[in-house]
């Protein structure tokens, strides 16, 4: 990392109280979609870049050399209705998406906050079979393949977490469809909601500013606010269930 990056890292304010961060990811090759989350949940002040340093004594993977670190999206939400924390989100930036999980555990990094869960979010639009589609295109577009590979990595990573499903709120059948097909447990958490909306004719707000907006506004795409609350209200629970065990 130079200067520069390291600049755009955070100091925690000892009045927060319990700092705590949740990774953010996606299984359909939305690569937005983290990045959506974080903009329908905590929309000021906008996602920024960040940096986490690697942490093993062993060489850094290819696929972040250049940068030196881990290229993320950061967003602070601070403190939050029933959350007993000033909540951090993390996301891997689209470059590096695949290359995280191919490469790399959530422990191999540096983190200047504990994390505590992880919100895996799938989108039944794109969440299709496969097609071969180039980087460009999965960035606004679906993956290659719909793989377990995403919830495999999320899976072996030893936090709890819960999986948004958009776009199977009113598809109840399709959701269980979505739980044989990635072999999901009755206990896994998924979370079935409203699919990705058009903003084309909402009034610009704090959520169209900062470094990510042009492409936002290139795209028209948003998530539901209440939705984004619901899914991070059941990852506290999945927590707070998993701690009591």
């Amino acid at each position: 990392m130079d200067d520069v990056s390291r600049r755009q890292q955070f100091n925690i304010n000892a009045m927060h109280g319990a700092d705590v961060g949740v990774w953010v990811c996606e299984g359909s090759g939305l690569f937005l979609s983290p990045v959506l989350f974080m903009q329908a949940l905590c929309p000021d002040p906008a996602p920024r870049p960040l940096f986490a340093p690697w942490k093993p004594a062993t060489i850094l993977p290819r696929a972040f050399r250049k940068e030196g670190a881990l290229p993320l999206v950061y967003s602070e939400c601070g403190r939050l209705p029933t959350w007993p924390y000033y909540l951090h989100l993390f996301a891997p930036q689209a470059p590096v998406a695949e290359a995280v999980e191919r490469e790399s555990s959530l422990q191999d990094w540096s983190w200047t906050v504990p994390l505590i869960g992880i919100i895996l979010i799938y989108d039944r639009k794109y969440d299709a079979p496969p097609g071969p589609f180039s980087f460009i295109n999965r960035l606004f577009d679906r993956s290659e393949s719909p793989s377990n590979t995403s919830l495999a990595w999320v899976q072996a990573q030893p936090l709890p977490y819960v999986i948004a499903a958009l776009g199977y709120e009113d598809a109840p059948d399709s959701l269980q469809r979505f739980r044989k097909r990635y072999g999901l447990a009755a206990d896994v958490p998924v979370i079935s909601g409203p699919a990705l909306v058009d903003t084309r004719h909402r009034t610009q707000g704090p959520e169209d500013s900062g470094p990510f907006s042009a492409v936002f506004t290139h795209q028209k795409l948003a998530l539901d606010r209440d939705y984004a609350r619901t899914v991070l209200d059941a990852l506290l629970q999945q927590i707070e269930r998993e701690h009591a065990a």
